[in-house]
């Protein structure tokens, strides 16, 4: 991603929500970075679950709630086997194999203070580092596609995002609120969609808190806008990406029926589209150094 010259941060009417100075970013204070809509999001999805458990006991919908019954204890026991599913799945990240990635882990556990957590190299299309567990030790499960897409300087990134979401508590909250369709088996994966759809605040607030994350792992914005642009877009494709260009595409999105279809799949999305995930990140840690390669976007209103 180029950013050549300074770009242009404002269009008609509209610009970037950028404070004037840089956020001072500490590994002590990981804990405060929550995103802000986390909390607001998680008090009205629990206040949804509540009403639908209690609507289907008044109206004895046993098959709902036996469905429900199962997705926890699928999850249950999945969160359980995950060190020794992945111990046979995947080959661990030791001193001695995958040491680079190793140390890297070991760092960023002492930088965060996170519990033990043991990492597993698997052969998976993934471009998510996927942290897993409700106790130590907890499993992150790390796809070769991902390693294979980004440079040693920009895979703090999603190590930092995964160990964030661990120390967060968010691997535990999924299993509060059953989890993603991807960890269901498949009888019980249709019942993801309806899931996700009352959950998704929740989850998008999730994933911001966890690309903070990423940032306070990459010691600042550059290498993890980097490590973004190219997981969505491609890494070599990275390279023809300009801050500009993403600017306007984010101006775009705020006019007329453009702003209308956009918020609405955003509100059903669990995972926050590209271009509001860079324009979160920017917000929150600003924007990249004039001498180095970054990008930037627009901001919503």
């Amino acid at each position: 991603m180029t950013l050549s010259r300074a770009p242009r941060l404002e269009r008609e009417g509209w610009r970037l929500n950028l404070s004037e100075t840089r956020p001072l970013l500490s590994d002590d204070r990981l804990l405060e970075y929550r995103h802000p809509a986390e909390h607001r999001m998680l008090v009205l999805a629990l206040g949804l679950l509540a009403i639908l458990l209690t609507a289907a006991v008044k109206f004895k919908e046993w098959d709902f709630l036996l469905a429900i019954g199962a997705i926890y204890l699928s999850m249950l026991v999945l969160s359980l086997q995950a060190a020794t599913l992945n111990t046979l799945k995947g080959a661990e990240v030791t001193p001695t194999q995958f040491a680079d990635v190793y140390q890297m882990v070991q760092g960023l556990r002492k930088r965060f203070n996170a519990p033990p957590t043991r990492v597993f190299v698997l052969r998976e299309q993934s471009f998510v580092a996927r942290p897993l567990g409700i106790r130590a030790p907890y499993v992150i499960v790390l796809p070769h596609a991902l390693m294979d897409a980004l440079e040693p300087q920009e895979l703090p990134y999603e190590l930092g995002k995964a160990l964030g979401h661990i120390c967060f508590g968010h691997t535990r909250m999924a299993l509060l609120l059953g989890g993603e369709g991807s960890q269901l088996p498949a009888p019980l994966a249709w019942i993801a969609r309806i899931r996700d759809l009352i959950f998704a605040g929740y989850w998008r607030a999730q994933v911001l808190t966890g690309d903070r994350a990423g940032v306070l792992a990459c010691g600042g914005i550059e290498n993890a806008l980097r490590a973004r642009v190219k997981l969505s877009v491609g890494s070599n494709q990275s390279r023809e990406v300009q801050a500009d260009d993403l600017i306007e595409q984010a101006f775009k999105l705020t006019q007329g029926t453009s702003m209308v279809g956009a918020t609405l799949i955003h509100w059903q999305s669990s995972t926050p589209p590209f271009i509001y995930r860079l324009e979160a990140m920017v917000e929150w840690a600003g924007l990249p150094s004039a001498e180095s390669e970054g990008g930037v976007i627009g901001h919503r209103r």
